[in-house]
């Protein structure tokens, strides 16, 4: 792990969670991210996202220097408590039934840092070389270094360089090969993609503002785009140049995206993630507009040649900069914009679904990262009953069908990112199942309740998949195949087994209870 010259801060490991959690949250990631396995990989290059560029070296020169701007603080940076938890396992709550569960953070949000009261306000200047660059205050660098979030957010980006012999790009723990599921939306190649991108910022920008609230501004985006040196921190001033034609006229259809008439130059929010994230002149599926490049621009406005350690242009550690949270500030201001422009709301389940999904798969990334969060083996599940834990898991789990021998969490990926058994909770399976989209069901859902016709897995236990009328996407494919296999293409449940899957979807596809 990556130890920060700044003020000494050190890098701690995380905290264990639960083997039936992180089941869960492979499923839950994999299910809402269309995650695939090497066959289901769209084909593509290494795409085109400006923020992780050319390393810096950091070089030899002198011993750099730190200075935290704002009001005085009473205290030096801490390291976090367990009252904040981590990335990996969130933090401790109660239930409000008396039983006491692990909080998810990628839900229920993060609690306030301790270092919240104390921390200073605005950036922290870093000299190296003699210029100074713009980072955020030390405790968040030291949260961050604690949570692996500097490397999980270089190697989400990587994951989705999988592509086309893309082998992740400089990935530096084979992400490509890793546990994690492969999206598949790669970089820069559909507007699946571009709607990621968006979300998957928008996660890590709640996440410290939950964790700093009388701090937020430092997370805050520009509240319009930077077109003069008045409107940048004063460090950067002297240094301000003026942008070119081209990305003015960007950054005004930006600014300006509820006007009707650039409301309609983008058919949904991935196709507004790719013409912000991509670079210049890429093509958008499903749109005549090409990508504008402003997160490229934006990025290498702020870079310091000779103090790169947590420059703009270091992939390693870019979200260290201070200016790394203004201009995807800046973006996310622009999608929320164009959201409520469109009618929709930021408390849209669709949307918090597609967050959390983000905040899982980072999660699992640095797990990946840093062994020491492998969940605990040993973590016992729940003692549960009901129809599905005692009539229907049995079928999934059985000899003769083997669902749960492609279908098991924890696994290194799930098929399909679809878990019907292994070391996880029959309650955590059903949760990944019900109103759940199918990455290669199209437009149907997992588990509709009340409507096993509408149900995708119970079509495709009975073998009517291909009848049903399936209908691909830039998200979900149709394999309309009859599953578990069969060398005849038919049914393996039997009559009885599959009228016991029907029923337990007709009645509502209840969860498990516990006795």
């Amino acid at each position: 792990m990556r130890i920060n010259d700044q003020a000494g801060l050190s890098t701690v490991s995380f905290g264990k969670i639960s083997q039936r959690t992180f089941g869960f949250l492979s499923c839950a990631t994999a299910l809402l991210l269309g995650a695939c396995s090497g066959g289901d990989i769209d084909p593509g290059g290494t795409g085109g996202t400006p923020d992780v560029g050319t390393p810096g070296s950091g070089g030899s020169g002198p011993t750099p220097s730190v200075t935290s701007g704002g009001a005085p603080s009473t205290s030096a940076a801490t390291t976090g408590s367990s009252s904040t938890g981590n990335a990996a396992g969130g933090t401790g709550g109660s239930s409000g039934t008396g039983d006491v569960h692990p909080k998810d953070h990628c839900v229920d949000g993060f609690d306030p840092h301790p270092s919240d009261a104390m921390m200073k306000d605005g950036p922290a200047e870093f000299s190296k070389n003699g210029q100074i660059d713009l980072t955020v205050q030390p405790e968040v660098i030291a949260w961050m270094e604690q949570n692996e979030w500097q490397a999980a957010h270089f190697e989400w980006h990587s994951i989705r360089r999988c592509g086309a012999g893309g082998f992740g790009g400089m990935s530096r723990v084979n992400i490509c090969s890793s546990s994690v599921p492969v999206p598949s939306d790669q970089e820069c190649k559909t507007t699946g993609d571009g709607f990621q991108f968006l979300a998957m910022h928008r996660h890590m920008i709640q996440s410290l503002k939950q964790l700093w609230p009388n701090h937020a501004e430092q997370f805050d985006g520009f509240k319009k785009f930077p077109t003069t040196a008045e409107e940048v921190p004063q460090q950067w001033r002297a240094d301000f140049r003026p942008w070119s034609a081209t990305t003015l006229a960007n950054a005004k259809i930006a600014d300006e995206i509820d006007k009707p008439e650039n409301l309609s130059r983008f058919p949904d929010e991935g196709a507004l993630g790719m013409w912000l994230q991509c670079f210049a002149g890429q093509a958008i599926p499903g749109s005549s507009q090409t990508a504008s490049g402003l997160h490229g621009d934006l990025h290498f406005k702020w870079v310091r040649s000779n103090n790169t350690d947590h420059g703009l242009g270091n992939q390693f550690t870019n979200i260290d900069n201070y200016m790394f949270w203004k201009l995807h500030g800046w973006i996310d201001n622009v999608w929320e914009k164009y959201r409520v422009a469109k009618g929709l709301s930021p408390t849209d389940q669709e949307l918090k679904d597609a967050v959390a999904a983000q905040c899982y798969e980072m999660d699992a990334i640095a797990r990946v990262i840093n062994p020491e969060l492998t969940p605990d083996p040993e973590d016992p599940l729940p003692t549960e009953s009901g129809v599905f834990h005692t009539t229907v898991r049995p079928i999934f789990e059985s000899a003769i069908h083997k669902c749960s021998g492609c279908h098991a969490a924890p696994s290194t990926g799930p098929q399909a990112g679809l878990s019907l058994g292994g070391d996880i909770s029959s309650a955590d399976i059903v949760a990944g199942l019900v109103n759940k989209p199918s990455r290669a069901g199209g437009q149907f859902k997992l588990v509709v309740p009340g409507d096993p016709e509408q149900s995708w897995l119970y079509r495709k236990a009975a073998g009517t998949a291909a009848t049903a009328g399936c209908r691909p996407s830039a998200t979900a494919s149709c394999n309309t195949g009859v599953m578990p296999q069969s060398a005849e293409n038919k049914p393996t449940l039997t009559n009885a087994e599959l009228a016991t899957l029907r029923q337990w979807i007709q009645d509502g596809a209840p969860a498990p209870a516990k006795p």
